[in-house]
């Protein structure tokens, strides 16, 4: 009977299950390794993605507010506000204000059930001509009230398109669409045609004033501002936040409205995840801001006029954050004591409604209102 050779024995049994319990723990840590740092690379991804939304956002609104007012008439130029047609083929007192922020209704967003707190939306406009507010030309005269042609003492600058403002000192300001300038043979001046703009009605001036400015005579125009709003330029943003019922990530919307589009305006997405903003006025004159209010407190005054604008917008992940816990609030503007509470259930666009399981950023920023503007409301 042949001898077991001792160079043909191998492992045993419990040395197999050593190597095989070590083998497994090997391998759960390296499992476990690679899932953090899968889920810490991807946290932060989300959180930068969130950074760079947000920056790109509070940038484009700064712009907003720095351009408001621009090429528009003072308070004192206008100060029973420009007879304008609107949307309804009726006239009415159109006040051009550079900024306005007003509560968003309930039917777009409404946070105040689940956090208490008001949001605002945003709109502001700008003219777009070279001159500002300044006049471009005065009105040598005008063939009747209800004539489309206006006589001007220059022409220069002034261009097919652009929206303008009749100022007639201390009595009236009304505004209308040039469709064409007067070739010279006819005289130097503009056309502002009804059938080529919805700004201008049939009738001309003498619609245009209807009830607002009645008793206008076409020898009241002789003289009068001819100031140029400008035409691609002169630009309407309005900023709002949606989420579609509830059921989407809340998202800031911005709809632009320019003077001679020829379709309607959509919203434009410009960033997911925002679910607040705040707004406050900074009211002074001479320069000096002597107190911060609320927009929904502020009355247009030309003795405190909005030098400056705050703006706090929150923004969170689009991402869920299961291992993440978010404050509980955030405190949006100091001087208001307004705090956004985090929802922790039926919150907007959260996955199982809670969403302090996402990351969170306020974007803050004061700025400087830098045109002589009417005020706000």
């Amino acid at each position: 009977m042949r001898q077991a050779d001792v160079s043909e024995t191998g492992f045993t049994l419990t040395e197999l299950l050593i190597a095989l319990v070590i083998s497994t723990l090997l391998a759960t840590a390296v499992f476990t390794f690679f899932l953090n740092s899968s889920q810490i690379i991807t946290n932060q991804s989300s959180t930068t993605d969130m950074w760079q939304r947000g920056r790109n956002a509070l940038a484009i609104v700064r712009q907003a507010v720095e351009s408001a007012g621009f090429g528009l008439p003072q308070v004192s130029d206008c100060p029973n506000g420009i007879a304008a047609y609107n949307s309804n083929q009726t006239t009415s007192p159109f006040s051009l204000t550079a900024i306005t922020a007003s509560v968003q209704s309930s039917g777009t967003y409404d946070p105040t059930s689940i956090s208490n707190i008001n949001t605002y939306s945003l709109m502001t406009v700008a003219g777009g001509a070279s001159f500002g507010n300044a006049p471009a030309a005065q009105i040598s005269s005008i063939p009747s009230m209800t004539s489309q042609r206006v006589f001007l003492t220059a022409t220069a600058f002034i261009n097919s398109g652009d929206i303008f403002i009749v100022q007639i000192p201390g009595q009236a300001c009304l505004m209308a669409q040039v469709t064409n300038l007067l070739t010279q043979g006819n005289g130097i001046g503009i056309v502002h045609n009804s059938g080529l703009s919805n700004y201008n009605p049939s009738g001309g001036f003498n619609t245009l004033a209807g009830a607002i400015y009645p008793g206008l005579s076409s020898t009241a125009f002789v003289g009068a501002n001819f100031i140029d709003l400008g035409s691609n330029n002169f630009t309407i943003n309005q900023f709002t936040i949606g989420d579609s019922g509830g059921t989407a990530t809340p998202t800031l919307y911005l709809t632009q409205y320019t003077a001679n589009q020829t379709t309607s305006s959509t919203r434009q997405a410009l960033a997911r995840g925002v679910v607040d903003l705040q707004l406050e006025y900074g009211l002074g004159n001479n320069g000096a801001i002597t107190q911060w209010v609320l927009p929904a407190n502020y009355t247009g005054s030309a003795t405190q006029q909005i030098l400056a604008v705050r703006i706090a917008m929150l923004a969170r992940s689009t991402r869920y954050m299961p291992n993440e816990t978010s404050p509980a609030s955030f405190v949006m503007l100091p001087n208001q004591n307004l705090s956004y509470t985090v929802p922790t259930s039926n919150g907007p666009g959260c996955l199982q409604g809670n969403c302090r399981h996402y990351a969170y950023h306020l974007f803050e920023s004061v700025v400087p209102v830098r045109n002589n503007i009417w005020g706000g409301s």
